[in-house]
């Protein structure tokens, strides 16, 4: 079994420049996953110098983590915006995304992209009785909007709906196609990690591990913006960790599906691989997370009767008001995140409405967007999202996955002991917002339960949005 997903096995080939103390660029792209590599594929043909920074390898992120559904059909999306917002708001939404689901498809064909793009149809899906009402106004909704849903019945479950309009594909491959398209007009730089953000005169002054860069105009494009002010995304958001099995099976099927009860069922194939989706919860709820891998693994050795092949956890930013926050933060800055598990298409139109603003084009769902909206679903959500915060901090500090704690000065540390007697030891508290770090038994690494930042043993960052190591915080 390997601890990383299906799409890893394949290496994206880039030709990473070096920062010579000093980079000045028209545009700088902070982040290379989809939303970075597709958002320089739509501005590298507007006679501007475009540079892309990606704290590790281009598209080794959260990218390589997802199970890569190109769909509109989310869950019961649509209903939660209705009762969020209005029904013209979630039908914008429900337009964004078949746009989003278009221009992918328009990009890969129009440049022969070899991505194992499939026409394949969603299934949304209950096995509960008291979610059956939700699946019908879900039903209602798209059918109102001209949506061609069929009804899907079976033993296994108690109601469903399908569309057939969506795909799947590999999504390092895309990356990968698209690097070679950029490469030509766009300047890469792997290893580089984005510290701190300020306004200097006209410019923008983005300190790195690896010397300074001044941009005209900065798009914010990593998974989690590593800055607290603009936008608040913390206090907007939340983190919702899920865990990823996969195994090689006899029949697949051309289909992908999810459902909408507590327990996840995420399914798609790629080739002869089942891929399967489960045990979804909100980060701070349960912090033992090599509890979580087992349970996980079993649940899906009991369902197909196989053990996997490929285990991984994903992490998504999910919205208190259940809508991305994409768009200009302030002049000449911009964000794309928030994409509510949904990052293939979210990603796309994010890129889009970015480079059109850089374009000084007209974008009709840059209003829907907009990072720095306020809305009651947003306000409530976020007070309820700080008592989950207030719980996890005593929580996190007793949790017994935590290796051994010691006690310096007041200061407590955690210290873990590997195979060979050495010991590791690191403070407890995450650089970003304070919160107390959880030892992750399952892959040896420091997580924090509230944002979602990793560290391996020694301290070092592996996630953000944190821009600091742990093991400089015991130097202070």
């Amino acid at each position: 079994m390997k601890n990383i997903s299906i799409w890893e096995d394949i290496n994206i080939k880039v030709k990473s420049k070096n920062i010579e103390k000093e980079l000045t660029t028209d545009i700088l792209i902070i982040g290379g996953g989809i939303t970075g590599l597709n958002t320089a594929y739509f501005l590298k043909d507007i006679g501007k110098q475009v540079a892309i920074i990606d704290k590790g390898k281009i598209g080794c992120g959260i990218t390589s983590k997802t199970t890569a559904k190109i769909s509109y059909l989310q869950e019961n999306i649509y209903t939660k915006l209705t009762n969020n917002f209005d029904e013209d708001t979630a039908k914008l939404y429900l337009n964004s995304q078949i746009d989003a689901i278009k221009l992918i498809k328009d990009i890969i064909d129009k440049n022969k992209i070899k991505c194992d793009l499939e026409k394949v149809a969603s299934i949304l899906f209950t096995r509960d009785a008291k979610n059956i009402e939700k699946i019908s106004k879900e039903k209602e909704l798209l059918k109102k909007w001209n949506i061609k849903v069929e009804d899907i019945l079976s033993d296994n479950i108690v109601s469903g709906i399908k569309v057939s309009d969506t795909y799947t594909f590999h999504p390092l491959k895309y990356l990968d196609g698209l690097v070679k398209i950029i490469s030509e007009y766009v300047d890469i730089y792997e290893n580089v990690t984005a510290k701190n953000i300020t306004l200097e005169k006209d410019k923008y002054k983005v300190e790195t591990n690896r010397g300074i860069i001044y941009a005209k105009k900065v798009i914010v494009a990593c998974h989690y913006p590593f800055f607290i002010i603009p936008t608040m995304i913390p206090l907007k958001t939340y983190i919702k960790r899920e865990y990823v099995n996969v195994a090689k099976m006899k029949n697949t099927s051309n289909y992908s599906a999810i459902n909408i009860d507590d327990n996840l069922m995420s399914i798609r194939y790629y080739k002869d691989y089942l891929i399967y989706g489960s045990n979804k919860h909100r980060l701070t709820s349960k912090i033992d997370y090599k509890e979580n891998y087992d349970k996980s693994r079993k649940d899906f050795k009991n369902l197909f009767k196989k053990d996997p092949l490929y285990t991984w956890m994903n992490q998504d930013i999910m919205s208190n008001d259940n809508l991305p926050f994409i768009g200009k933060v302030k002049d000449n800055l911009y964000i794309s995140t928030a994409y509510n598990a949904w990052g293939m298409t979210n990603s796309m139109i994010g890129s889009k409405i970015i480079s059109d603003l850089i374009m000084d084009k007209e974008n009709k769902y840059e209003k829907l967007f907009n990072p720095n909206r306020i809305n009651s679903s947003l306000i409530i959500e976020s007070i309820i999202g700080s008592f989950h915060y207030m719980k996890v901090y005593p929580e996190a500090l007793f949790k017994k996955s935590n290796p051994e704690y010691i006690e310096i000065k007041g200061v407590k540390y955690g210290v873990f002991t590997d195979t060979f007697g050495n010991r590791h030891m690191v403070s407890l508290i995450c650089p970003h917002m304070k919160c107390n770090l959880v030892f992750n038994r399952e892959e040896n690494t420091w997580d924090c339960p509230c944002h979602g930042s990793r560290f391996d043993i020694d301290g070092n960052i592996i996630y953000g949005p944190t821009t600091k190591d742990i093991k400089k915080c015991i130097k202070k």
